[in-house]
């Protein structure tokens, strides 16, 4: 039991590990090569240099810890078949309602404290690499590492939780795990690493975007109309939560039984061929 709960742990805590670790790397080599604009913050150029080296070092590093933990790196699912806008629409349904539904919960919780520039290179980051990367490292490499010793329900789980946890806002952490559970789902069900992706990257599009135009929670609420409609939409929000949160669960339980299943199935065909 021990075992398996620390081959479970070690990689996320590796990958915690590194992560930190690149980033502070970055931020020095950043300053010294002077990318700070006037107000002392990070040029776009900046965090698109720093965010893509880092997190490139980061994905570098656990392909080698699974090597060394499993002797092989794992493939990641590509299947044509993630690319579905039905599911990718359902999925952004999914995430904006659990933005509505932690509202009132960011209100509490410290500011997000991010500084989001405009510029091209952090458009780039934001919208096109950071979604590709995260999920290369998250679904398709540690969501792969932890199904080693681990339900396709948990593995997902802690994958989520991990990938939550690098965004260090308390809110931002919440909204990750959530976000990052939803992912997930995609990338079993569909088998595909291109459904999460496409995902992600639309739901980073529309974040950037309330971001540049300077929308808050305020803001947000007027456009339905202000707080009596909100709750209403609020209401909405929840039932969309609670329903879909269900049937990922029934169908992640269910995934477990049908991967049991196929293995008992080839493991009686390859008895028999032997015979």
């Amino acid at each position: 039991m021990m075992k398996k709960l620390l081959s479970i742990l070690t990689p996320i805590l590796l990958l915690g590990l590194i992560f930190v670790a690149s980033q502070l790397l970055m931020a020095i080599a950043i300053r010294s090569m002077g990318l700070i604009d006037a107000d002392g913050g990070v040029t776009d150029f900046g965090f698109f240099l720093s965010y893509t080296l880092s997190m490139g070092i980061t994905l570098g590093l656990l392909m080698l810890i699974e090597r060394g933990m499993y002797g092989k790196i794992g493939k990641i699912d590509r299947k044509s078949a993630g690319f579905d806008p039905v599911a990718i629409l359902l999925g952004l349904i999914v995430i904006v309602a659990t933005s509505i539904l932690l509202m009132p919960l960011a209100k509490v919780l410290p500011e997000r404290g991010i500084e989001v520039g405009d510029g091209t290179f952090m458009l780039i980051t934001i919208v096109l690499i950071a979604p590709i990367i995260e999920e290369v490292i998250f679904r398709g490499r540690l969501y792969g590492i932890l199904r080693h010793n681990s339900s396709p329900l948990l593995a997902a789980t802690l994958s989520a939780l991990t990938f939550g946890a690098i965004h260090l806002s308390p809110i931002v952490v919440i909204e990750g795990f959530l976000a990052g559970f939803v992912f997930s789902y995609f990338y079993i069900i569909k088998r595909s690493i291109i459904a999460p992706i496409l995902l992600h990257m639309c739901n980073n599009a529309m974040a950037y975007a309330l971001i540049v135009l300077s929308y808050n929670d305020e803001s947000v609420m007027d456009i339905f109309g202000g707080q009596a409609y909100f709750i209403f939409v609020y209401i909405v929000a929840a039932i969309i939560v609670v329903t879909a949160a269900s049937i990922m669960i029934t169908r992640l339980v269910k995934e477990k039984r049908r991967i049991a299943s196929s293995t008992d199935v080839e493991i009686a065909t390859q008895a028999e061929a032997q015979e």
